[in-house]
């Protein structure tokens, strides 16, 4: 069964055409196979910050070499292979790179933006098991992430077990052992989520992440699973688990950034055209390796890099990046506008560190920064702007919207109460707590509260960033790792975090004014 995105195979007739020099099959050739290379990459580097880089590099190897492939037919098969080889490359590379490039140069490596699986869960709007199936991969070591890799393309119909055996140079049955040996694990690491993320967590389990820093890694995986496999309770809650190839089969490709199609598309087609003036050419070939690093790095951006691509397809070429020297990101609209003085105060419109810019959509993500006199703590209610005598709320587990007054229960001002601490994945920004030591989070894009599970998933999910709401006096919450979605109410009360809508209502519907809680 092949992804309802799946790009058609290259066919031979256009792979013996740019293997012969022409321009414009070079160009549908990259086009058609720059998918499949984007997620095989992603997926085995876990959207390291060199994933533009070695997929560039990956096509550049891919043209290069054309000339000499004597089976256009098994073009396929040989693409995959180069595509590996060049992720060992990074690997052995890597080890080098740690410890000979300057720190700021190193300092994105660990950017949780880089996130693979966080870019897959945001383009696809992923949710439910799919959304545990992606997280899942973070648990698993490099060489197991490059095996998945091809066998998530595999089950999603990309690729078939043949290529995939000879991607890593072994006969059908010994891929089939290796790739039984990474489903194994991938599902060990399933059970691993749905425990972590279980509320309440089973005390057992919260006694052995003692010790534990927040940051998947394999050698964890092994240690939960097997409490996993001998805890009752926590086997109970994955015992509905899909097996991984049924959520797999239709699983969509990820979308190639903008900027990085753009980018392979002037370096590759460019270089091609430079080699017919060798002095033209050594130019432009050294202009797209300077710029190559540059514009790679922006291309993950989708807003910088739907401006970098646009910029490179209508200049035609790697050359015109080394004549012009601006690639500014758009610009970035305001955070909140502070409070009226009836509310409590919401930071101003602080500036925006540009090293923190956020970059999954086309919304600017940095948190603001923060002031002492800026910052708002404490407790509050979130009163609805747009339903004033409504406020943000529980029942059970789930966020709601509903009504709360003076004369309410205590309790239930009490569920509608929330004390505003810094932002537990970033303290620039804000998480809210209720009088039960839960945090306000999303899970599934569904507002919820649960406790704190020490995860990086976890602390990204319960933290917001303000922004200006639609009224004078209200403010908007930013998903922290989900930028351009915002926590709102719909139609039936319920809270969810909604992708951004250019209309009154919708704006309306995610702005909150906050007040003091009644005595």
């Amino acid at each position: 069964m092949r992804s309802k995105d799946t790009q058609e195979r290259p066919d031979v007739a256009v792979v013996m055409a740019a293997r012969a020099g022409d321009r414009q099959a070079s160009e549908q050739l990259i086009r058609d196979c720059l998918p499949l290379v984007y997620n095989i990459v992603g997926r085995a580097l876990d959207g390291h910050s060199d994933v533009d880089d070695v997929v560039q590099e990956t096509m550049m190897r891919v043209l290069d070499g054309l000339p000499g492939l004597e089976q256009p037919d098994r073009f396929r098969s040989w693409l995959v292979a180069i595509t590996v080889r060049q992720i060992h490359d990074r690997w052995r590379r890597g080890r080098t790179w740690l410890t000979a490039e300057p720190l700021e140069e190193n300092a994105h490596e660990t950017d949780p933006q880089a996130d693979f699986s966080d870019l897959a869960i945001l383009r696809l709007a992923l949710s439910g098991q799919r959304r545990e199936a992606v997280e899942a991969t973070r648990w698993l070591e490099d060489e197991e992430r490059e095996v998945l890799a091809l066998w998530w393309m595999e089950s999603a119909g990309e690729l078939s077990r043949g290529e995939l055996a000879a991607a890593c140079g072994l006969t059908p049955q010994h891929a089939a052992v290796r790739v039984q040996r990474v489903k194994e694990r991938l599902e060990a690491a399933r059970t691993v989520v749905r425990a972590l993320t279980a509320s309440p967590r089973c005390p057992d389990l919260a006694a052995v992440l003692a010790s534990w820093d927040g940051r998947p890694s394999g050698l964890w995986r092994k240690r939960l699973a097997r409490h996993v496999r001998d805890c009752p309770q926590c086997l109970l809650s994955s015992s509905d688990l899909i097996p991984a190839e049924g959520l797999l089969a239709s699983f969509a490709l990820v979308p190639v950034p903008a900027g990085l199609a753009g980018l392979v598309l002037a370096r590759a087609l460019g270089a091609r055209s430079a080699g017919a003036t060798v002095s033209a050419g050594t130019r432009t070939a050294s202009g797209a390796s300077r710029t190559a690093r540059t514009i790679g790095r922006l291309a993950a951006k989708p807003a910088a890099a739907a401006a970098a691509s646009v910029v490179t397809l209508a200049a035609a070429g790697v050359a015109w990046y080394t004549a012009t020297g601006s690639h500014e990101p758009a610009p970035r609209p305001d955070v909140a506008a502070p409070l009226s003085a009836a509310a409590s105060s919401v930071p101003p419109s602080p500036r925006r560190s540009a090293s923190r810019t956020r970059t999954r959509t086309s919304t600017p993500t940095a948190a603001p920064a923060t002031t002492a006199e800026a910052r708002f703590s404490g407790r509050h209610l979130l009163r609805s702007v747009d339903s004033p005598g409504d406020y943000v709320g529980q029942a059970g587990r789930l966020g709601i919207l509903g009504p709360v007054g003076a004369t309410s229960s205590a309790a239930t001002r009490q569920a509608a109460t929330f004390t505003f601490v810094p932002g537990l994945a970033d303290p620039r920004c804000y998480s809210l707590r209720d009088a039960m030591g839960r945090y306000l989070r999303h899970y599934a894009f569904r507002i919820r509260l649960d406790t704190d599970d020490g995860s990086v998933i976890f602390q990204k999910d319960a933290t917001f960033c303000p922004r200006s709401g639609s009224t004078a006096g209200s403010v908007s919450l930013e998903s922290y790792n989900y930028p351009g979605r915002y926590l709102r109410h719909r139609d039936d009360l319920q809270l969810w975090l909604d992708p951004a809508e250019n209309t009154a209502a919708y704006r309306a519907s995610r702005s909150f004014v906050l007040v003091a809680p009644w005595t």
